[in-house]
C-alpha cells in the first residue's frame, strides 16, 4: 500500500500537470451561456496567442460537442501578409479546420492605422455564420488595455477593458476564453506542443502606444509593484461589475424616456446630470452615430436643457441628433439617400398606384383622400419644391407652409414626399393632405410609415 506521503506527492504532480495544460483551465471556465453552441469560429492571425487558442479548441471539439472553424483577416498592411494567410491555410488544412480568409481595405477615418485595422477586422468578425466568435486576448492584453484606456482618458467602460463575453451583434457572441491566462503560460503551452506561429514585427514598434506600454511602461511599473498585473486584473473585475450595474440603470432610464414611443426630452431633463449624459452616450451608441467626446456630450446637454423647445442639433462622427417638439430624432449621415423618391430617378410610365407601391408607400382609407380614378393615372413621388402648392377648399396654400404648420422638423422638410400628376402639379402631401381637386370622401391617403413620427397636429 502506497504511503500517504507518496499519494500526496502524486496528487500534487497530477494537479500541477492539469494546471499546466491550459485545455483543462479553458474547459473548467466554459461559460454557461455557451452551452449547446453548435459552431465556434476562431479569429486566427497566425500569431502565438491565436494559434494556442485554435489548438485548445481543436482538442475540445468532441468533449464540448461543437464544430470549429477559423477566420483570418488579411489586412494587406505589410509584405508578409500573404505569407501569414498561407501559413493559416496550411495549419487549418492539417487540422481539418474550415478557414475563411477575408481581405480588407483599411480605412483610418482620421483615427489612425491601428483603429482602422481593428474596425475592418471586427466588421469581418460580425459577418461570421457561427454563433460564437472566439478571440485570443489574454491576461496581459487585459492589463495593457486598462493602461491604454487610462492614458487616453477613458471612462468606466473603457477602464473595464475587455469582457469575457459580449454580443457582437444580434447573431454572434464574442468570447475571449484566455482572459485569465498569462502570455507566459501561452508560450509554455506552445513549447509543450511544439506549435509553429508567425511573428508580426509591428509588435515591437514602441511608436505604437500599446507596444510602448508592453515593452517600456509596464516593465518599469512591475519592478516597483511586483504584483501589478494581479492588482490591475482585480480592479478590472470590479469595474466590470460596476459597469453592469450602470448599464442596468441606463436601460431603466432609457425605457423611462421612451415611454411614449420616442426619446422624450422632458423626461430626460429631470434626471441627474450624470444620468442625462450617460443616456446621450447610449443614444449615440444605439443608433450607430459614433462615440461622442466628453466635451461634445456636455455641450449638447447644456444646449438641449436651454433650448425651450427650439429646434437644435448635435453633430456626431457618423450622423446627427435633432431636437424638435420635445423629442430627439437620430439620423445617420446619408440617411436621405435611403428614401426611395430621392434615390430613384423621376420617371414613371405606369399608374400612380403602382408607383406608390413600388416606392414603399401604403394607401390608407381617409375621410378625404385621393380618388381611385386618380390613382390609375400617371404620376410621380418626389421631394417637395419651394413653389409647390396644394388646392384647399378655398384657394391654395404653399406645401412648405403646411409642413411648417404641422410642425415637421426643419431637417426633414426639404425631403418630404409629395405626389404630383403628369404635369408636375401637387396632388397630395404624403401622410398629411390631399388636394380638393383630386380627392373625395373616404378616399386614400398615401402614407410613408417611417415619416409618421415627424408629423405633429398643428396647435
Amino acid at each position: 500500500m502506497a504511503s500517504p506521503f507518496l499519494v500526496c506527492m502524486e496528487y500534487k504532480a497530477v494537479k500541477k500537470q492539469i494546471k499546466k495544460d491550459l485545455y483543462f483551465q479553458v474547459a473548467s471556465e466554459w461559460p454557461n451561456a455557451l452551452t449547446g453552441v453548435e459552431n465556434i469560429e476562431v479569429g486566427l492571425s497566425g500569431g502565438l496567442d491565436s494559434i494556442v487558442l485554435l489548438h485548445i479548441l481543436w482538442r475540445m471539439q468532441v468533449e464540448k460537442n461543437f464544430c470549429l472553424s477559423a477566420v483570418h483577416v488579411h489586412h494587406g498592411l505589410c509584405d508578409q501578409a500573404d505569407d501569414w494567410s498561407e501559413f493559416c491555410a496550411k495549419l487549418c488544412a492539417k487540422l481539418n479546420i474550415p478557414l475563411r480568409v477575408a481581405k480588407v481595405c483599411v480605412e483610418t477615418h482620421g483615427l489612425g492605422l491601428e483603429a482602422g485595422a481593428r474596425d475592418a477586422r471586427y466588421k469581418v468578425y460580425s459577418e461570421s455564420t457561427a454563433g460564437v466568435l472566439a478571440l485570443a486576448h489574454h491576461a496581459d492584453d487585459q492589463v495593457e488595455t486598462f493602461y491604454l484606456a487610462t492614458l487616453r482618458g477613458g471612462g468606466t467602460r473603457a477602464l473595464a477593458a475587455m469582457p469575457r463575453l459580449r454580443p457582437l451583434n444580434s447573431r454572434v457572441t464574442l468570447w475571449r476564453p484566455l482572459l485569465s491566462i498569462s502570455r507566459a503560460l501561452l508560450a509554455g503551452y506552445r513549447d509543450d506542443w511544439q506549435l509553429s506561429f508567425v511573428d508580426d514585427p509591428s509588435n515591437e514598434d514602441i511608436g505604437l502606444l500599446r507596444n510602448w506600454i508592453r515593452h517600456v511602461g509596464l516593465p518599469v511599473w512591475q519592478q516597483r509593484v511586483p504584483n501589478l498585473n494581479q492588482h490591475v486584473r482585480a480592479s478590472v473585475s470590479i469595474l466590470q461589475d460596476e459597469c453592469a450595474i450602470l448599464e442596468e440603470i441606463a436601460q431603466e432610464d432609457w425605457q423611462s424616456v421612451h415611454q411614449q414611443g420616442w426619446f422624450c426630452c422632458e423626461k430626460w431633463g429631470v434626471l441627474s446630470g450624470p444620468r442625462r449624459r450617460q443616456l446621450l452616450v447610449l443614444l449615440a451608441k444605439k443608433h450607430c452615430l459614433g462615440t461622442p467626446s466628453i466635451q461634445s456630450v456636455l455641450d449638447f446637454e447644456k444646449i438641449l436643457l436651454a433650448s425651450k423647445n427650439k429646434q437644435v442639433e448635435w453633430s456626431l462622427p457618423l450622423g446627427k441628433v435633432y431636437a424638435a417638439h420635445k423629442r430627439l430624432f437620430m439620423m445617420q449621415t446619408g440617411w436621405e439617400l435611403g428614401l426611395t423618391w430621392i434615390a430613384q430617378p423621376l420617371n414613371n410610365s405606369g399608374s400612380l398606384y403602382n408607383e406608390l407601391v413600388k416606392k414603399g408607400f401604403t394607401l390608407r382609407q381617409h375621410p378625404f383622400g385621393i380618388r381611385e380614378d386618380v390613382l390609375q393615372e400617371i404620376g410621380l413621388i418626389r421631394a417637395v419644391h419651394a413653389d409647390d402648392q396644394v388646392l384647399l377648399t378655398v384657394g391654395h396654400k404653399s406645401v412648405r407652409k403646411i409642413l411648417q404648420e404641422r410642425r415637421i422638423p426643419v431637417f426633414v422638410r426639404k425631403y418630404w414626399p409629395v405626389i404630383v400628376d403628369s404635369e408636375n402639379q401637387c396632388i397630395a402631401i404624403a401622410n398629411i393632405w390631399v388636394s380638393r381637386h383630386h380627392g373625395c370622401l373616404n378616399g386614400f391617403l398615401p402614407v410613408f410609415e417611417k415619416f409618421n413620427s415627424y408629423s405633429v397636429e398643428p396647435k
